[in-house]
């Protein structure tokens, strides 16, 4: 037994001593990270093989299957995900945004309220959106305290505090929203986040001009970003549509 305790520590020093199973998650993850999503795929969906009911290996496949262009079999795999562990926030949120894309708000909210005690940043942030493009009475209010948790699991993240400000839009928090947005654009004015923000809570409180101005300024960080379709049909501008100004920003 005394040669027990060596033996170990030496395997622990050995790739080849590693699981089976952390070896593919692991190596595709060292791909992913370097861009190669054929090779991810390779090694996630042989972990998938090795171990069938890993809800990691799935949702990892997802990833790489989504990043492939392959919408329908990466949510095949986090749909495996989520029937071994319900609360599998990665796959979760991932179908959710799906949902989103899909424009069914009302299914993205309904699935992620499944998960119970949801932490990581991102989970939470998905339901800010999700919430957010329902706007059930209690939604606005709901979507401010993911977006707060959001904020906390990630500080500083851009994406967390636009969140933040637009769920205070939503709730007629008016003087929230500007300190919120206009701070959002002094740390990061070179994203279009803090402007197009500002727009929409310019547009919220019908001040055409400020927010065909901050608008503007959205467009011009945003750049080759910008998309004028997704921009045409945000409900907050519907009162813009008939100004030329508007029509020349949603114009390709």
């Amino acid at each position: 037994m005394s040669r027990l305790v060596p033996a170990i520590a030496l395997c622990a020093l050995l790739s080849g001593c590693q699981k089976p199973l952390d070896a593919r998650l692991q190596a595709g993850d060292t791909a992913a990270r370097a861009g190669k999503w054929d090779v991810a795929r390779a090694q996630w969906t042989e972990a998938t093989q090795l171990d069938p009911r890993s809800a990691v290996a799935h949702a990892k496949l997802g990833v790489a299957l989504f990043e492939l262009g392959l919408k329908d079999e990466a949510a095949a795999a986090w749909s495996a995900a989520v029937a071994i562990e319900p609360n599998a926030e990665d796959a979760v949120s991932s179908l959710a945004r799906l949902d989103l894309e899909a424009l069914d708000a009302g299914a993205a909210v309904e699935r992620m309220l499944l998960v119970q005690a949801p932490v990581t940043a991102t989970f939470n942030r998905v339901l800010a959106q999700a919430l957010l493009a329902r706007g059930a009475p209690d939604d606005a209010a709901a979507a401010l305290a993911a977006a707060t948790r959001a904020a906390a699991a990630s500080p500083g993240e851009p994406e967390n505090e636009y969140l933040l400000g637009s769920a205070q839009i939503a709730l007629r928090r008016f003087s929230d929203a500007q300190g919120t947005l206009e701070g959002l654009q002094r740390k990061h004015p070179h994203l279009p986040l803090g402007s197009y923000g500002l727009a929409r809570l310019a547009a919220a409180q019908n001040r055409q001009t400020d927010a065909l101005l901050h608008l503007s300024a959205a467009r011009a960080a945003a750049g080759s970003a910008w998309n004028p379709e997704r921009v045409a049909a945000d409900p907050a501008f519907v009162f813009l549509t008939p100004a030329p100004d508007f029509k020349a920003l949603v114009s390709k």
